[in-house]
């Protein structure tokens, strides 16, 4: 049976880009709908997006916490986040389709200060560069075989 596992409609890429794109517009509605509920944990914790919509907020560690080691801060910043990712996963219902970021900002010396921007962006399963120039570079090759031999007026002809 698994020999035939292409014949099975949900393996198909278009399926899983149309499930892509089906999830990104539920993320969209999700986030606006957050958004325009003054009491939902998103305006709580005061979360932000920008117009693709990657969540983002930031965070800042305490003073008495800047001579610990990197490592050791990531991981409180990764606790401190515990219940946003519960908010995503149990709530929202989105976690498999978010990669979080973690960028510490510097300041005008250089310096990494305490203050941590953490984005949450929409990860595609499917959809990627790759895989659109793919498809581009496929179809432009069969749309010139097609005009170059004047396929479609010998198709009309033959039938």
């Amino acid at each position: 049976m698994n020999n035939f596992k292409f014949l099975n409609p949900v393996n198909w890429g278009i399926v899983k880009i149309y499930r892509d794109i089906d999830n990104y517009r539920s993320w969209i509605k999700t986030i606006k709908s957050e958004e325009n509920n003054p009491k939902s944990k998103y305006n709580i914790w005061e979360l932000k997006h920008n117009i693709f919509y990657n969540v983002y907020l930031t965070l800042t560690i305490d003073e008495t916490e800047a001579n610990l080691p990197d490592n050791i801060k990531k991981l409180k910043i990764v606790e401190s986040l515990n219940p946003i990712h519960r908010y995503f996963d149990e709530e929202l219902g989105y976690a498999e389709c978010l990669v979080p970021e973690f960028n510490q900002f510097v300041d005008d010396k250089g310096e990494p200060t305490l203050t941590y921007l953490v984005v949450y962006r929409f990860a595609f399963n499917k959809i990627s560069l790759g895989w659109f120039i793919r498809w581009a570079l496929i179809l432009s090759g069969l749309f010139y075989f097609i005009s170059k031999y004047d396929l479609i007026s010998k198709f009309l002809q033959w039938i």
